[in-house]
């Protein structure tokens, strides 16, 4: 099963050595190129892989301070993160957040990773230079990886059979639970079946809970962005007045309380640890919401920030 965020930021604040769920690195370093980004690229594919997970930037293996001053990742792009595992898997990645944790009284960034309901694969080579000059290997082309304790390693037949098995127990419960909406249905409910060939009618999204219950033959009928997507036109139509990024749409998600129980008209997930999808109107709402205030995405980051230091420090006033 997946991890919640909110465990892995309390886990990240008290444990004293790495995990299967959390990973240390002693500094911050995106200058190093290779090697830092393969070793990475390694555990966050791993995390992913397996449970979701965090790794703490600027705290040695032992739990302790490196004394290196790692705060330049607080003012990195999320895109950028993705962009460095879309390098060596070829695949877009979604649930990665950079945000603060506090250990001893001290601040830290680090790195907030969703688990995936399906692996990534290595479609590149981790390869890079150490100090004689010989090459290290830090993933294959192929290879898929998993969190083993402390470690990033190669996947096992025993890995395979756990995702396998996640994959039922999600399925089997989604199953139970609409078996379980029509058992526990009150007397005089309907069962509402939709065709979905041509010529069916339009599907008005709605909020409304006494709606008849429908679906959409494809998601991509209603919700035709994924998030890469979504930034891709907000920026394209916003041509130079402004740009946003990955962090931005969490940001604006939250300022606006927007997600896929309360907010239909605006996202969907084909499957609860899929990848959220968004609607043409969710696209509309953030080009007119900047167009009445131009700050807009600054005070959607502000209000992120604020809530994100709640969650890591909530003794905090301020």
């Amino acid at each position: 099963m997946s991890t919640s965020r909110t465990e892995l930021s309390v886990l990240a604040q008290t444990a004293t050595g790495e995990s299967d769920l959390l990973d240390f690195k002693r500094e911050f370093s995106p200058d190093k190129k290779a090697a830092f980004w393969a070793e990475t690229v390694k555990d966050i594919v791993a995390f992913a892989n397996t449970r979701g997970g965090i790794i703490v930037f600027g705290v040695s293996d032992d739990g302790t301070s490196s004394g290196i001053n790692c705060d330049s990742l607080l003012r990195f792009d999320n895109a950028k993160l993705s962009d460095q595992v879309r390098k060596y898997t070829g695949s877009d990645i979604s649930g990665l957040t950079i945000t603060e944790v506090v250990r001893a009284g001290e601040k830290y960034p680090a790195v907030l990773i969703d688990a995936l309901p399906v692996p990534l694969v290595f479609s590149k080579v981790g390869t890079y230079e150490i100090e004689n000059g010989s090459q290290n290997t830090a993933f294959s082309v192929g290879t898929i990886y998993f969190r083993h304790g402390s470690k990033s390693e190669p996947c096992t037949r025993a890995d395979i059979y756990v995702l396998i098995e996640r994959q039922l127990k999600i399925v089997r419960e989604e199953w139970l639970g609409n078996i379980r909406k029509v058992v526990e249905a009150e007397a005089g409910s309907s069962v509402v079946i939709t065709n979905s060939s041509p010529g069916s009618g339009l599907v008005r999204i709605t909020a409304d809970p006494n709606a008849p219950v429908v679906r959409l033959a494809r998601l991509s009928d209603g919700y035709p962005y994924r998030q890469n997507e979504l930034i891709k036109e907000v920026n394209r139509i916003l041509s130079g007045r402004a740009s946003i990024n990955s962090h931005d749409v969490q940001a604006i998600k939250i300022f606006e309380s927007i997600d896929e129980d309360s907010s239909p008209a605006y996202i969907a997930k084909p499957h609860k640890i899929s990848s959220a999808q968004y609607s043409r109107l969710l696209l509309e709402l953030i080009i007119a919401r900047f167009d009445g205030d131009p700050d807009y995405f600054k005070v959607c980051r502000t209000n992120w920030t604020q809530k994100q230091r709640l969650l890591t420090h909530p003794s905090s006033t301020h």
